[in-house]
Protein backbone atom coordinates (compact mmCIF):
# COMPACT_ATOMS: atom_id res chain seq x y z
CA UNK A 1 0.00 0.00 0.00
CA UNK A 2 1.49 3.27 -1.02
CA UNK A 3 2.16 6.06 1.43
CA UNK A 4 -0.40 8.50 0.16
CA UNK A 5 -3.17 5.98 0.56
CA UNK A 6 -3.04 7.02 4.15
CA UNK A 7 -3.85 10.49 3.03
CA UNK A 8 -7.09 9.21 1.65
CA UNK A 9 -8.29 9.05 5.16
CA UNK A 10 -7.84 12.58 6.37
CA UNK A 11 -11.61 12.68 6.65
CA UNK A 12 -11.65 9.67 8.98
CA UNK A 13 -13.13 10.82 12.20
CA UNK A 14 -14.23 8.15 14.60
CA UNK A 15 -12.60 5.42 16.56
CA UNK A 16 -14.94 2.59 17.29
CA UNK A 17 -17.05 2.91 20.38
CA UNK A 18 -19.30 -0.02 19.65
CA UNK A 19 -22.08 -1.45 21.69
CA UNK A 20 -21.18 -3.33 24.87
CA UNK A 21 -20.91 -7.01 24.49
CA UNK A 22 -20.24 -9.57 27.04
CA UNK A 23 -20.04 -10.84 30.54
CA UNK A 24 -19.13 -13.16 33.38
CA UNK A 25 -19.35 -13.31 37.11
CA UNK A 26 -17.71 -15.59 39.64
CA UNK A 27 -19.61 -18.80 39.84
CA UNK A 28 -21.15 -20.65 36.90
CA UNK A 29 -20.37 -23.70 34.87
CA UNK A 30 -17.48 -23.48 32.43
CA UNK A 31 -18.91 -23.29 28.94
CA UNK A 32 -17.36 -22.26 25.67
CA UNK A 33 -19.81 -20.83 23.17
CA UNK A 34 -19.66 -18.86 19.96
CA UNK A 35 -22.30 -16.17 19.57
CA UNK A 36 -22.92 -13.20 17.38
CA UNK A 37 -19.73 -11.19 17.35
CA UNK A 38 -20.15 -8.00 19.31
CA UNK A 39 -17.61 -5.44 20.30
CA UNK A 40 -16.14 -5.06 23.77
CA UNK A 41 -15.68 -1.40 24.52
CA UNK A 42 -12.62 -0.21 26.36
CA UNK A 43 -14.10 3.16 27.14
CA UNK A 44 -17.79 3.25 27.89
CA UNK A 45 -17.66 7.02 28.31
CA UNK A 46 -16.67 7.68 24.71
CA UNK A 47 -19.16 9.57 22.56
CA UNK A 48 -20.44 8.67 19.13
CA UNK A 49 -17.46 10.02 17.28
CA UNK A 50 -14.99 12.83 17.05
CA UNK A 51 -16.95 14.73 14.39
CA UNK A 52 -20.45 16.08 14.70
CA UNK A 53 -23.09 15.09 12.18
CA UNK A 54 -23.02 18.68 10.96
CA UNK A 55 -19.28 18.52 10.27
CA UNK A 56 -19.70 15.26 8.42
CA UNK A 57 -22.47 16.76 6.31
CA UNK A 58 -20.37 19.82 5.43
CA UNK A 59 -17.36 17.68 4.51
CA UNK A 60 -19.49 15.51 2.23
CA UNK A 61 -21.12 18.50 0.57
CA UNK A 62 -17.89 20.38 -0.12
CA UNK A 63 -16.11 17.27 -1.34
CA UNK A 64 -18.98 16.42 -3.70
CA UNK A 65 -18.50 19.86 -5.23
CA UNK A 66 -14.70 19.70 -5.37
CA UNK A 67 -14.39 16.21 -6.85
CA UNK A 68 -16.26 17.30 -9.99
CA UNK A 69 -13.04 19.02 -10.98
CA UNK A 70 -10.60 16.26 -11.93
CA UNK A 71 -7.68 18.61 -11.35
CA UNK A 72 -8.17 18.72 -7.60
CA UNK A 73 -6.38 15.47 -6.65
CA UNK A 74 -3.26 16.20 -8.74
CA UNK A 75 -3.17 19.74 -7.36
CA UNK A 76 -3.30 18.51 -3.79
CA UNK A 77 -0.62 15.89 -4.27
CA UNK A 78 1.62 18.18 -6.32
CA UNK A 79 1.44 21.02 -3.83
CA UNK A 80 2.08 18.62 -0.96
CA UNK A 81 5.28 17.40 -2.61
CA UNK A 82 6.43 20.88 -3.60
CA UNK A 83 5.97 22.05 -0.02
CA UNK A 84 7.74 18.96 1.33
CA UNK A 85 10.21 17.74 -1.32
CA UNK A 86 11.67 15.05 0.93
CA UNK A 87 8.33 13.21 0.88
CA UNK A 88 8.58 12.47 -2.83
CA UNK A 89 11.02 9.70 -1.94
CA UNK A 90 8.15 7.88 -0.24
CA UNK A 91 6.61 7.30 -3.68
CA UNK A 92 8.88 4.81 -5.38
CA UNK A 93 7.02 4.94 -8.70
CA UNK A 94 7.88 8.61 -9.24
CA UNK A 95 10.56 9.27 -6.62
CA UNK A 96 13.12 10.41 -9.21
CA UNK A 97 10.79 12.36 -11.52
CA UNK A 98 11.65 16.11 -11.64
CA UNK A 99 8.97 18.21 -9.97
CA UNK A 100 8.25 20.16 -13.14
CA UNK A 101 7.34 16.88 -14.87
CA UNK A 102 5.12 15.40 -12.16
CA UNK A 103 1.79 16.72 -13.43
CA UNK A 104 2.39 14.91 -16.70
CA UNK A 105 3.72 11.70 -15.19
CA UNK A 106 1.41 8.69 -15.37
CA UNK A 107 2.48 7.18 -12.05
CA UNK A 108 1.98 10.49 -10.29
CA UNK A 109 -1.48 10.94 -11.79
CA UNK A 110 -2.41 7.36 -10.93
CA UNK A 111 -1.50 8.04 -7.30
CA UNK A 112 -3.45 11.30 -7.30
CA UNK A 113 -6.60 9.65 -8.61
CA UNK A 114 -6.20 6.79 -6.15
CA UNK A 115 -6.58 9.49 -3.54
CA UNK A 116 -9.76 10.68 -5.24
CA UNK A 117 -11.26 7.19 -5.30
CA UNK A 118 -10.35 6.54 -1.70
CA UNK A 119 -11.76 9.82 -0.49
CA UNK A 120 -15.04 9.10 -2.22
CA UNK A 121 -15.38 5.85 -0.28
CA UNK A 122 -14.24 7.23 3.05
CA UNK A 123 -16.27 10.43 3.04
CA UNK A 124 -19.41 8.54 2.17
CA UNK A 125 -18.70 6.18 5.08
CA UNK A 126 -18.10 8.78 7.77
CA UNK A 127 -20.98 7.54 9.90
CA UNK A 128 -19.65 3.96 10.08
CA UNK A 129 -17.40 4.19 13.11
CA UNK A 130 -16.32 0.56 13.15
CA UNK A 131 -15.34 0.61 9.48
CA UNK A 132 -13.31 3.78 9.95
CA UNK A 133 -11.65 2.37 13.04
CA UNK A 134 -10.66 -0.74 11.11
CA UNK A 135 -9.14 1.41 8.39
CA UNK A 136 -7.20 3.50 10.89
CA UNK A 137 -5.85 0.36 12.52
CA UNK A 138 -4.85 -1.18 9.21
CA UNK A 139 -3.29 1.99 7.85
CA UNK A 140 -1.37 2.74 10.98
CA UNK A 141 -0.01 -0.80 11.15
CA UNK A 142 0.92 -0.85 7.47
CA UNK A 143 2.77 2.45 7.52
CA UNK A 144 4.46 2.46 10.90
CA UNK A 145 7.50 0.59 9.50
CA UNK A 146 7.91 3.30 6.83
CA UNK A 147 8.51 6.03 9.35
CA UNK A 148 5.28 7.89 8.60
CA UNK A 149 4.47 10.48 11.28
CA UNK A 150 1.33 12.40 12.31
CA UNK A 151 2.91 15.68 11.17
CA UNK A 152 2.74 14.43 7.58
CA UNK A 153 -1.03 14.17 7.88
CA UNK A 154 -1.23 17.65 9.34
CA UNK A 155 0.78 18.99 6.42
CA UNK A 156 -1.31 17.15 3.88
CA UNK A 157 -4.46 18.49 5.52
CA UNK A 158 -3.20 22.06 5.33
CA UNK A 159 -2.53 21.67 1.62
CA UNK A 160 -5.95 20.12 1.08
CA UNK A 161 -7.66 23.06 2.76
CA UNK A 162 -5.74 25.51 0.54
CA UNK A 163 -6.70 23.72 -2.66
CA UNK A 164 -10.34 23.34 -1.67
CA UNK A 165 -10.53 27.04 -0.80
CA UNK A 166 -9.18 27.94 -4.25
CA UNK A 167 -11.44 25.53 -6.09
CA UNK A 168 -14.67 26.25 -4.23
CA UNK A 169 -14.29 29.96 -3.63
CA UNK A 170 -17.14 31.36 -1.57
CA UNK A 171 -18.58 27.87 -1.10
CA UNK A 172 -15.59 27.03 1.10
CA UNK A 173 -16.66 29.42 3.81
CA UNK A 174 -15.59 29.64 7.43
CA UNK A 175 -18.01 26.87 8.38
CA UNK A 176 -16.61 24.51 5.75
CA UNK A 177 -13.02 25.32 6.64
CA UNK A 178 -13.71 24.57 10.31
CA UNK A 179 -15.39 21.27 9.46
CA UNK A 180 -12.34 20.18 7.47
CA UNK A 181 -10.03 21.33 10.24
CA UNK A 182 -12.01 19.20 12.66
CA UNK A 183 -11.81 16.23 10.32
CA UNK A 184 -8.06 16.57 9.90
CA UNK A 185 -7.59 16.98 13.64
CA UNK A 186 -9.60 13.82 14.21
CA UNK A 187 -7.48 11.93 11.71
CA UNK A 188 -4.23 13.03 13.32
CA UNK A 189 -5.54 12.03 16.76
CA UNK A 190 -6.68 8.65 15.47
CA UNK A 191 -3.68 7.87 13.34
CA UNK A 192 -1.29 8.86 16.13
CA UNK A 193 -2.76 6.04 18.19
CA UNK A 194 -2.46 3.58 15.34
CA UNK A 195 0.97 4.27 13.90
CA UNK A 196 2.17 1.33 15.88
CA UNK A 197 3.77 -2.03 15.38
CA UNK A 198 1.26 -4.73 14.37
CA UNK A 199 1.51 -6.38 17.80
CA UNK A 200 0.43 -3.11 19.41
CA UNK A 201 -2.68 -2.62 17.27
CA UNK A 202 -5.92 -3.29 19.11
CA UNK A 203 -8.52 -5.50 17.50
CA UNK A 204 -11.51 -3.23 16.72
CA UNK A 205 -13.95 -5.65 18.36
CA UNK A 206 -12.15 -7.10 21.37
CA UNK A 207 -9.98 -3.97 21.91
CA UNK A 208 -7.11 -6.28 22.81
CA UNK A 209 -3.66 -6.08 21.24
CA UNK A 210 -1.57 -9.15 20.38
CA UNK A 211 1.02 -7.76 22.78
CA UNK A 212 -1.45 -7.73 25.67
CA UNK A 213 -2.69 -11.22 24.84
CA UNK A 214 0.84 -12.59 24.73
CA UNK A 215 1.79 -10.97 28.05
CA UNK A 216 -1.31 -12.21 29.85
CA UNK A 217 -1.17 -15.75 28.47
CA UNK A 218 2.55 -16.09 29.19
CA UNK A 219 2.35 -14.81 32.75
CA UNK A 220 -0.78 -16.85 33.44
CA UNK A 221 0.94 -20.02 32.30
CA UNK A 222 3.53 -19.50 35.04
CA UNK A 223 0.92 -19.38 37.81
CA UNK A 224 -2.05 -21.38 36.46
CA UNK A 225 -1.11 -24.49 38.44
CA UNK A 226 -1.93 -22.51 41.59
CA UNK A 227 -5.01 -20.82 40.18
CA UNK A 228 -7.41 -22.32 42.74
CA UNK A 229 -5.40 -20.86 45.62
CA UNK A 230 -5.27 -17.49 43.86
CA UNK A 231 -9.03 -17.39 43.31
CA UNK A 232 -9.79 -18.57 46.83
CA UNK A 233 -7.68 -15.77 48.30
CA UNK A 234 -9.56 -13.28 46.12
CA UNK A 235 -12.97 -14.58 47.26
CA UNK A 236 -12.03 -14.45 50.92
CA UNK A 237 -10.85 -10.84 50.61
CA UNK A 238 -13.90 -9.94 48.54
CA UNK A 239 -16.32 -11.42 51.09
CA UNK A 240 -14.55 -9.68 53.97
CA UNK A 241 -14.57 -6.33 52.18
CA UNK A 242 -18.18 -6.62 51.02
CA UNK A 243 -20.07 -9.31 52.96
CA UNK A 244 -23.20 -9.02 50.84
CA UNK A 245 -21.31 -10.47 47.86
CA UNK A 246 -21.20 -13.84 49.63
CA UNK A 247 -25.02 -13.89 49.59
CA UNK A 248 -24.90 -14.50 45.83
CA UNK A 249 -23.61 -18.00 46.59
CA UNK A 250 -26.57 -19.69 48.24
CA UNK A 251 -24.82 -22.95 49.13
CA UNK A 252 -22.30 -21.29 51.39
CA UNK A 253 -23.89 -17.87 51.92
CA UNK A 254 -24.04 -18.32 55.69
CA UNK A 255 -20.71 -20.02 56.25
CA UNK A 256 -18.23 -17.90 58.21
CA UNK A 257 -15.58 -16.54 55.86
CA UNK A 258 -12.73 -17.96 57.92
CA UNK A 259 -14.39 -21.37 57.75
CA UNK A 260 -14.84 -21.49 53.99
CA UNK A 261 -11.60 -23.32 53.31
CA UNK A 262 -12.48 -27.03 53.21
CA UNK A 263 -16.18 -26.43 52.61
CA UNK A 264 -17.10 -28.72 49.71
CA UNK A 265 -19.49 -26.30 48.01
CA UNK A 266 -17.03 -23.44 48.34
CA UNK A 267 -14.12 -25.47 46.98
CA UNK A 268 -16.25 -26.57 44.04
CA UNK A 269 -17.17 -22.95 43.30
CA UNK A 270 -13.51 -21.87 43.47
CA UNK A 271 -12.56 -24.60 40.99
CA UNK A 272 -15.32 -23.51 38.62
CA UNK A 273 -14.26 -19.86 38.67
CA UNK A 274 -10.56 -20.70 38.37
CA UNK A 275 -11.19 -22.99 35.42
CA UNK A 276 -13.41 -20.42 33.75
CA UNK A 277 -10.69 -17.79 34.05
CA UNK A 278 -8.27 -20.30 32.60
CA UNK A 279 -10.65 -20.94 29.69
CA UNK A 280 -11.03 -17.24 28.93
CA UNK A 281 -7.30 -16.58 28.98
CA UNK A 282 -6.62 -19.60 26.79
CA UNK A 283 -9.17 -18.32 24.24
CA UNK A 284 -7.93 -14.73 24.14
CA UNK A 285 -6.19 -15.22 20.80
CA UNK A 286 -9.33 -16.77 19.26
CA UNK A 287 -11.64 -13.78 18.83
CA UNK A 288 -14.84 -15.72 18.24
CA UNK A 289 -14.32 -17.97 21.25
CA UNK A 290 -13.29 -15.06 23.45
CA UNK A 291 -16.32 -12.95 22.57
CA UNK A 292 -18.57 -15.98 22.79
CA UNK A 293 -17.35 -16.89 26.25
CA UNK A 294 -17.72 -13.36 27.55
CA UNK A 295 -21.18 -13.06 26.03
CA UNK A 296 -22.18 -16.27 27.75
CA UNK A 297 -20.96 -15.02 31.10
CA UNK A 298 -22.70 -11.71 30.75
CA UNK A 299 -26.09 -13.11 29.87
CA UNK A 300 -25.99 -15.87 32.49
CA UNK A 301 -24.98 -13.57 35.33
CA UNK A 302 -26.42 -10.10 34.77
CA UNK A 303 -30.18 -10.68 34.43
CA UNK A 304 -30.60 -13.67 36.76
CA UNK A 305 -28.05 -12.75 39.44
CA UNK A 306 -28.03 -8.96 39.13
CA UNK A 307 -24.40 -8.80 40.20
CA UNK A 308 -23.37 -5.12 40.24
CA UNK A 309 -20.48 -3.77 38.21
CA UNK A 310 -18.64 -2.86 41.41
CA UNK A 311 -18.28 -6.55 42.25
CA UNK A 312 -16.52 -7.24 38.97
CA UNK A 313 -14.31 -4.20 39.46
CA UNK A 314 -13.40 -5.38 42.95
CA UNK A 315 -12.67 -8.89 41.69
CA UNK A 316 -10.39 -7.47 38.99
CA UNK A 317 -8.60 -5.25 41.51
CA UNK A 318 -7.98 -8.16 43.87
CA UNK A 319 -6.82 -10.31 40.96
CA UNK A 320 -4.27 -7.63 40.06
CA UNK A 321 -3.06 -7.65 43.68
CA UNK A 322 -2.77 -11.42 43.63
CA UNK A 323 -0.89 -11.47 40.34
CA UNK A 324 1.54 -8.86 41.62
CA UNK A 325 2.13 -10.88 44.77
CA UNK A 326 2.77 -13.93 42.58
CA UNK A 327 5.68 -12.19 40.90
CA UNK A 328 4.11 -11.05 37.62
CA UNK A 329 6.39 -8.38 36.10
CA UNK A 330 5.51 -4.70 35.84
CA UNK A 331 5.21 -4.78 32.04
CA UNK A 332 2.92 -7.79 32.18
CA UNK A 333 0.87 -6.12 34.91
CA UNK A 334 0.19 -3.21 32.57
CA UNK A 335 -1.22 -5.69 30.04
CA UNK A 336 -3.31 -7.38 32.73
CA UNK A 337 -4.77 -4.06 33.83
CA UNK A 338 -5.74 -3.16 30.27
CA UNK A 339 -7.24 -6.59 29.62
CA UNK A 340 -9.23 -6.66 32.87
CA UNK A 341 -10.62 -3.19 32.20
CA UNK A 342 -11.90 -4.41 28.86
CA UNK A 343 -13.30 -7.60 30.40
CA UNK A 344 -15.16 -5.68 33.10
CA UNK A 345 -16.65 -3.34 30.51
CA UNK A 346 -17.79 -6.37 28.54
CA UNK A 347 -19.16 -8.19 31.55
CA UNK A 348 -20.92 -5.21 33.10
CA UNK A 349 -21.05 -2.09 30.90
CA UNK A 350 -21.35 1.27 32.58
CA UNK A 351 -24.91 2.50 32.64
Amino acid sequence: MQFLKIALFFALVALASSSPSCSQAPGTTITSVTTTVTTVTADEDSDNGLLSSHDRSVIRKTWDQAKKDGDVPPKILFRFIVANPEYQKKFKSFAAVPQNELLGNGNFLAQAYTILAGLNVVIQSLSSQELLANQLNALGGAHQPRGITPIMFEQFGTVTEEVLAEELGNAFNAEARQAWKNGIRALVAGISKNLKKPEDLADPQTKLTPHQIHDVQRSWENIRANRNSLISAIFVKLFKETPRVQKHFVKFANVAVDSLSGNADYEKQIALVADRLDTIISAMDDKLQLLGNINYMRYTHQPPRAIPRQTFEDFARLLIDGLSASGVSGDDMDSWKGVLTIFVNGVSPKQ
